[in-house]
């Protein structure tokens, strides 16, 4: 996704924010970190490691955008890129500001003025910030009198990030093109990085919409229409395998095409249009058509299990053709499955 041809780092500025509420402290560098080349090199590891996906955001506030704190610090550096290692404190001071919450950890902030930085199809000068919190430990060795003596110590992985946000300056007017996540915290925890601290709302993209989908068809078979009368689990999986399958094989999502194809009875169709309308939380309207994003699919479809597994006996992966399997009980009880094939490999 990533292209730094054109590409650099223009200045990097590292500072410590502790928690506030245990009273730790907050410390802001009041220079630009010196940076050799293979420490440049790491740096642009760091970046590449953080996004892998493009989940884009933008900044939001309740009552208008200008309240946004980052957005305007973001804004007011990217007017004027030569305040950007005085403004960077700002932003370590907010973010203390905002860790006061006994889960919180300390750590070093990271943020560094990319130019001309390229993602995809988008290419703007940007604003990286990095948090730092859990630290990786590794070894040193050093050579001394004929004797390689080995070291202990802990430190920053550049292939391991823990928080991140990047911003594009594109679409400034509309809260900026943002990346942003959180590797460390899911669900309530990650609240204090995306909405207590930077403020930001997912982008309506193909990226978005697809996975969002996915995800609300993957809960709807295995939750909600198996609460009403309880699936056969052969009959879970053949759902989940054309769902996944229609995603593979269309270059577009058409709401009531993937309904058809998928779930065929009318019944099922509209309890599942219901169930899609109520759980659009984000607003994204899937009975609107949109492009797949195949980076998407393939990410989602490692949680599509086509698996059945037998006890510990027996995992059958089933990809397709229902009527090729078939479910009984013997005379003495005992349950079986009968499979059904042409070829054997």
């Amino acid at each position: 996704m990533f292209d730094n041809t054109l590409s650099s780092i223009v200045s990097v500025m590292i500072h410590y924010v502790g928690n506030r509420l245990k009273e730790d402290h907050l410390q802001v560098s009041t220079h630009p970190s010196g940076m050799d080349p293979a420490t440049e090199k790491q740096l642009w590891n760091y970046l590449y490691s953080a996004f892998k996906t493009p989940e884009f955001h933008r900044f939001t506030h309740p009552a208008e955008l200008e309240l946004n704190n980052v957005y305007s610090i973001c804004r007011d550096i990217f007017r004027d890129p030569e305040t950007f290692n005085n403004r960077s404190g700002a932003l370590a001071k907010l973010l203390y500001e905002h860790s006061q919450h006994p889960n919180i950890k300390s750590g070093e902030l990271f943020i560094i003025y990319f130019k001309s930085l390229t993602f995809g199809s988008l290419t703007s000068d940007a604003i990286g910030l990095f948090k730092s919190e859990k630290k990786q430990p590794f070894f040193f060795t050093e050579e001394q009198d004929e004797t390689i003596d080995v070291f202990s110590y802990s430190g920053i992985s550049p292939f391991k990030v823990d928080k991140a946000c990047l911003v594009f300056n594109q679409d400034g007017e509309d809260g900026y093109q943002v990346l942003a996540v959180d590797n460390l915290n899911k669900g309530e925890e990650a609240k204090y990085w995306f909405d207590d601290f930077l403020k930001v709302k997912p982008r309506s993209t193909e990226y978005l919409k697809t996975s969002s989908i996915l995800s609300l068809t993957k809960n709807f078979i295995e939750k909600d229409l198996d609460s009403e009368k309880p699936l056969e689990r052969q009959d879970s999986i053949d759902l989940l395998n054309r769902s996944l399958n229609y995603f593979k094989e269309s270059e577009a999502f058409d709401y009531d095409d993937f309904n058809e194809q998928v779930f065929q009875d009318e019944g099922t169709i509209d309890r599942f249009k219901s169930y899609a309308e109520e759980n659009d939380r984000d607003n994204l309207q899937f009975h609107e058509s949109f492009n797949i994003a195949p980076e998407a699919v393939k990410k989602k479809s490692r949680i599509f299990k086509s698996v059945l597994k037998l006890d510990k006996n027996f995992h059958v992966y089933i990809h397709g053709n229902r009527e090729m399997i078939e479910k009984g009980t013997d005379d003495g009880g005992r349950k079986y499955y009968k499979l059904f094939y042409e070829e054997e490999n």
